[in-house]
């Protein structure tokens, strides 16, 4: 019999491989602390997503590494997850799970890497203890881990919004439900600010729908109109980085630069005042700890998840008004706003620089992230096994009778919907759902398609064009098509004029 390991093993899916995503920045960082302390760690490397590269991230030492890079993406058309649920069968043997050594596994960002998680569990559910941890605060990410519960020994969300919305929407597993605050790396002191103009920095994915990254140039166009002497950084890539590259050329004090590597990273905290972040919805953001970590001052908008936990407004940092549907021009300006503060009274970016570091290195250390994350795997391997239900596919879109992210009626209301709808209109949304029910839309009359993504804009889908929400035309009927997002969608097209028209 073999010997019981001192810890449990932890096995931790990447399903966006070295990109530029804060998830995967948190995956590295945990691992490489628990290897650290005597813990056997895997990572699931799969590759970078279209309009990504490699951020040049290392495997932390003492942690073993698993590249799937062969293998068709995860979410690849007709493509059979069965090669990747034998690529982490073999990656758990290699970890050395067993019933009386249960490994922990982590799925995340990607819905497939639950349905992977399912199989296993559903087959080796003594030998496998299954984590559900929420980064986003996003309806989908809410259904992605309340559709999956069954199998979740404890679920943990990295902000008090997302906890309070899990407790709520799985009430019978409130005692199961963890906060654990994402952790970074932060020294005891930092560095005296340069002299010179204001330092702005933005790092991330480049694209609009999440990020809005257009408000970040907007910012800088209004601080140049202004004749507000400023730098600004702009280190990442993504889907908008050829519309990014170009506008920073005619901007002239805005630096383009490639996805960096986290020891890269450490660079341009130190050369930056403030950091900018302007998303529509986030978790606890990596990024928004680590320019606290180093003295930023984090500028970021009022998000209802952790931005709160971290940042008191006007002592560490600068929370923004910015509704998610509130147009871009609107939302920079109140960004320059709170820019201009700092320009104006450099007493005030010193006192606020420190109050940021303070709060890292008193709530967001690594360290306490990661006693935080022993505690709960540990608790998690000696509890009793749970059990993918048999009875249950493993797959997103019907781990809870149609509850992912395109229902299993899906067809059937748009056929119905599209019966009654005499004239043209325009679908909103290009994606998986506009997809899934393509057979009924085939037989519609479409003017053209509607989506947030800007890098789709120009194109097409199936022959229709693809445009952007300000480029619809006034009462133009729209139908919605997505489910998880169907409400802020229909929001925003009816702030724009437009007669709406859900499925859901």
């Amino acid at each position: 019999m073999p010997e019981t390991k001192p810890f449990p093993s932890v096995l931790i899916p990447m399903p966006q491989g070295m990109g530029v995503n804060g998830v995967a920045v948190w995956a590295l960082r945990m691992a490489g602390a628990l290897a650290k302390r005597g813990w056997m760690i895997g990572l699931m490397l799969h590759g970078e997503p279209p309009g990504h590269s490699n951020a040049g991230h290392a495997v932390p030492p003492g942690v073993r590494s698993h590249d799937l890079r062969h293998l068709p993406p995860l979410g690849t058309p007709g493509a059979p997850l069965h090669p990747h649920i034998q690529a982490y069968r073999n990656a758990l043997e290699d970890l050395g799970w067993s019933p009386k050594s249960p490994a922990i596994m982590l799925p995340n960002l990607d819905p497939n890497t639950f349905a992977i998680a399912a199989a296993l569990n559903a087959a080796h559910g003594d030998r496998l203890r299954v984590l559900g941890w929420q980064h986003s605060d996003t309806p989908f990410d809410a259904t992605l881990i309340t559709s999956y519960e069954p199998m979740f020994t404890t679920m943990v969300g990295v902000s008090s919004q997302i906890v309070d919305t899990l407790r709520d929407l799985v009430t019978w597993r409130a005692e199961d439900i963890r906060q654990v605050h994402n952790g970074v790396e932060v020294k005891p002191t930092i560095k005296n600010r340069a002299d010179g103009p204001l330092r702005l920095l933005y790092t991330g994915r480049f694209e609009d729908k999440q990020k809005r990254i257009g408000v970040i140039l907007q910012i800088a166009s209004l601080l140049q109109e202004a004749d507000i002497p400023y730098s600004m950084r702009l280190v990442g890539d993504g889907p908008a980085a050829n519309e990014v590259a170009i506008a920073a050329k005619k901007l002239g004090s805005v630096e383009c630069i490639p996805p960096a590597s986290l020891q890269e990273m450490s660079a341009h905290y130190r050369w930056a005042d403030i950091k900018l972040l302007a998303s529509r919805y986030e978790g606890l953001s990596i990024s928004m700890l680590e320019a606290m970590a180093a003295g930023v001052v984090p500028i970021v908008s009022r998000v209802r998840s952790g931005a709160r936990d971290a940042i008191d407004h006007g002592v560490n940092g600068m929370l923004v008004e910015a509704g998610e549907n509130d147009a871009d021009i609107t939302v920079a300006e109140r960004f320059g706003d709170a820019v201009l503060a700092f320009a104006e009274s450099p007493e005030r970016l010193a006192r606020m620089r420190a109050a940021a570091h303070a709060r890292v290195l008193e709530r967001f250390s690594l360290e306490s992230h990661v006693d935080a994350c022993v505690e709960v795997f540990q608790a998690a391997a000696a509890a009793e096994p749970r059990w993918w239900p048999l009875e249950r596919s493993c797959g997103f879109d019907s781990a809870a009778g149609g509850g992912g992210s395109v229902p299993p009626d899906a067809t059937e209301r748009a056929a119905k919907v599209l019966s009654r709808e005499q004239g043209t209109l325009a679908i909103y949304g290009a994606g998986r759902h506009t997809r899934a029910i393509a057979h009924v839309l085939a037989h519609a009359r479409i003017s053209y398609i509607i989506e947030d993504d800007r890098s789709l804009h120009g194109k097409t889908l199936w022959g229709w064009p693809i445009i952007s929400l300000e480029m619809a035309k006034p009462e133009t009927s729209v139908l919605v098509s997505s489910y998880m997002h169907q409400r802020a969608m229909a929001d925003r097209a009816r702030a724009k004029g437009l007669r709406v028209i859900t499925l859901y």
